[in-house]
C-alpha cells in the first residue's frame, strides 16, 4: 500500500486532481457569493463554503472527462494565474446571473421613494445594514419564486457547461472580445436597472396621478391638510397597487431570470 501511494505516477494524478479540484472550486466561490439562489449575501459564509464544496463535488466529474486534469501547467505562476482566471470568470457568471434579482430591489427602492418610505428600512442581521423594505420583500420573493419554478438547475446546467465552453485549465484568447466582453456586461446592467424602474413604473404612476389629485384638493379646499392626508394615502396606494400588479412582476422578473442564464452562456461563447 505504501509503495503504490509513493509511487511517481500516483503522486502525479493525485496532486493533478487537486489542482483541478481548486481551479473548479475557484470559479464556484464567487458565483456563490454573487448568486443570490445558491447563497448570496444573506447566508452565512460556512454555509457558503459548504455549498461551493457541494457544486465542486458535483461538478467535478464532468471537469474530469474533459482530460482537463491532464493539460495542466506544472509552473506556480501559471497555476496562480489559472486560479485568478477562474475568480474572474466565476465573479463574471455571478454578477450576470444575479441582475434580474438586483432589478426587483431597484424596483423596490423606487416604489418606496415614490411611496414617501425612504426612511422606512428594514435592518438585515445578516447584511448588518438598512435595507428598503419593498426592495426586500421583491428580492425575497424573487428569489423563492425562481427557486419554485425550477430556474436554479437552468443555471446550474449552464455552469457546468461553462466549463467546456471555458476550460479551468487553459486562458481564453481575448484580444478583440474583450470589448465585447466589457460592452455586454455594461448593456446587461443598464437593462437592469431599466427593468427596475419599469417594474415599479405603475405604481409610480399611480402616486403621481394621486399627488395631482391631492393638489386639486389643495387647490380648491386650503383648509384641508393634504400634507397629512398624502402620506399614509400614498403609503397604502402604493402597497395596493404592488399588490394587484404582483402576478405581472413576478412573470416579467421570471423571464429576465430566465433570459440571464442564457446570457450567462453567451457570454462565456465570447470568450
Amino acid at each position: 500500500m505504501w509503495e503504490f501511494l509513493t509511487d511517481e505516477g500516483v503522486q502525479q494524478g493525485i496532486n493533478q486532481m487537486i489542482v483541478l479540484a481548486a481551479l473548479v472550486t475557484a470559479r464556484l466561490v464567487p458565483v456563490v457569493y454573487l448568486v443570490p439562489y445558491l447563497g448570496g449575501q444573506t447566508v452565512p459564509q460556512p454555509v457558503k463554503m459548504g455549498i461551493a464544496m457541494a457544486l465542486t463535488v458535483m461538478v467535478y466529474p464532468a471537469v474530469w472527462e474533459t482530460g482537463a486534469a491532464g493539460a495542466l501547467p506544472a509552473g506556480s505562476l501559471e497555476l496562480g494565474a489559472l486560479v485568478v482566471k477562474e475568480l474572474v470568470v466565476g465573479l463574471m457568471l455571478g454578477f450576470v446571473a444575479a441582475l434580474a434579482f438586483e432589478a426587483l430591489r431597484v424596483a423596490g427602492q423606487v416604489i418606496d421613494g415614490a411611496r414617501g418610505q425612504t426612511m422606512a428600512t428594514a435592518f438585515v442581521p445578516q447584511l448588518k445594514t438598512q435595507t428598503s423594505v419593498s426592495a426586500e420583500f421583491l428580492y425575497q420573493l424573487g428569489v423563492v419564486m425562481f427557486l419554485v419554478t425550477g430556474g436554479h438547475r437552468l443555471f446550474l446546467t449552464a455552469l457546468v457547461k461553462s466549463y467546456v465552453i471555458v476550460p479551468p485549465q487553459s486562458f481564453p484568447e481575448l484580444g478583440v472580445k474583450l470589448e465585447a466582453i466589457t460592452f455586454s456586461i455594461v448593456r446587461l446592467t443598464a437593462d437592469a436597472i431599466a427593468l427596475g424602474v419599469l417594474l415599479a413604473f405603475p405604481v409610480v404612476a399611480a402616486i403621481l396621478l394621486a399627488n395631482l389629485m391631492l393638489a386639486l384638493i389643495n387647490k380648491a379646499a386650503p383648509q384641508i391638510n393634504v400634507f397629512f392626508l398624502g402620506m399614509p394615502l400614498k403609503a397604502v396606494l402604493g402597497v395596493g397597487v404592488l399588490l394587484v400588479g404582483l402576478q405581472v412582476v413576478v412573470d416579467r422578473f421570471l423571464e429576465e431570470a430566465a433570459l440571464g442564464v442564457t446570457h450567462v452562456m453567451g457570454l462565456m461563447e465570447l470568450m
